[in-house]
């Protein structure tokens, strides 16, 4: 399960090291068929890509994320109510993590971040690079 987080870096790291790492780990995901993309995670790259880097290359990263291979998960009434629950024992986790947190669940997946919020969630896994 993708994070917004593992995109921004694939994309535009400052580090050598780190691109040549979501590189490899992203053909791996997509070449076993386990990338799961949650669609809030398309809206929160686009949204910190076009700040950093403009719209239009915002929309030349949403493209190759489309047409990537990468499989696509849309927010379902079941993966919304689990955020909302996730939400509520967790005031200070953003929604779009909850949300990506109980995508996550429902794939049995763990989330590719770096992001410490999804620790504090009880039951799910996550790596980094």
């Amino acid at each position: 399960m993708l994070d917004s987080r593992f995109l921004t870096e694939y994309f535009y790291s400052s580090s050598v090291d780190v691109k040549l790492k979501t590189t490899r780990r992203l053909k791996e995901l997509i070449g076993r068929g386990e990338g799961i993309l949650p669609t809030i995670v398309i809206s929160e790259t686009v949204q910190v890509l076009c700040q950093r880097v403009g719209r239009e290359e915002a929309e030349i990263c949403y493209a190759t994320v489309i047409n990537s291979g990468l499989l696509i998960q849309n927010l379902t009434p079941n993966i919304a109510k689990s955020a909302g629950f996730i939400k509520s024992q967790h005031q200070n986790v953003p929604m779009g993590d909850c949300i990506i947190a109980a995508t996550a669940q429902q794939c049995q997946a763990r989330v590719l971040s770096d992001d410490a919020h999804f620790d504090l969630i009880e039951g799910l896994k996550r790596a980094w690079l």
